[in-house]
């Protein structure tokens, strides 16, 4: 049995052409403790041929019919996955050879002190011919509010979460198609509300593309609506929790 200490979960629609990048640049780790679950959404484009012909044992291929929820296929991976940090990245981005080294040494010391670790970005941004760095962060006592009040500062693809605090909290991503396709904020809001403690490295150790065929460029219109969703949801639970104090 191959050793484990990070489950890569990947999703991945008709994107043979990324995911082809976005698999080498984990096969390319310097750190090699690791699985890779790719959850296809039935795509007709040879991406299980594309992964057939990588031929590699470290790669699990499920089928996940999502009906444009990438949620169901993350928390399919999470299920599947063996390790205990969960690693995401979207089938399009890719990391460089040294993150899950310099993940995993940091957490060696301080595995017991933090619950997600996410490092910053490269953004490619093919559709306007741009780059740019994204920091992520930061933390701080009141991320849950903060996360409420100025929005999302964590990245998917960018970030590795303590399964077994996501399993013991039962903390998934939100199959509600109101939330598609930012369900990733209310997964990170959840963790703060549950006390996960959050680690910002500010160091760029991958890239993040926007391109024509990207799933968040098709459905731009889209993430307003469901940005407000996750706040109409959360402020709520949070009035709700305040009137059954008094």
């Amino acid at each position: 049995m191959v050793n484990t200490y990070f489950s890569v979960v990947i999703p991945t629609y008709n994107n043979k052409e990324y995911l082809k990048k976005a698999i080498q640049s984990v096969l390319s780790q310097s750190f090699n403790e690791y699985e890779i679950i790719i959850v296809d959404n039935f795509s007709n484009d040879g991406t299980e041929k594309l992964v057939s012909e990588i031929n590699e044992k470290k790669i699990t291929f499920v089928k996940n019919n999502n009906n444009g929820v990438i949620a169901r296929s993350r928390n399919l991976g999470i299920n599947l996955s063996k390790s205990k940090w969960v690693a995401f990245l979207d089938s399009d981005d890719t990391w460089h050879h040294d993150r899950l080294k310099k993940i995993h040494d940091f957490l060696k010391n301080e595995a017991e002190n933090f619950q997600v670790v996410c490092t910053d970005e490269l953004i490619i941004d093919k559709i306007r011919g741009i780059k740019k760095t994204w920091k992520y962060g930061p933390y701080s006592n009141n991320f849950y509010e903060n996360l409420i009040k100025f929005g999302n500062c964590i990245s998917t693809s960018g970030s590795v979460v303590d399964r077994d605090y996501l399993l013991k909290n039962k903390i998934m991503f939100n199959e509600n198609e109101l939330f598609s396709p930012y369900e990733d904020y209310d997964f990170w809001m959840l963790l703060a509300k549950n006390q996960a403690k959050f680690k910002f490295i500010n160091k760029v150790m991958g890239e993040h593309l926007f391109h024509k065929d990207s799933y968040s460029t098709k459905i731009y219109t889209k993430l307003k609506e469901s940005n407000i969703s996750i706040l109409k949801k959360h402020i709520y639970e949070i009035q709700n929790f305040t009137k059954n104090k008094k």
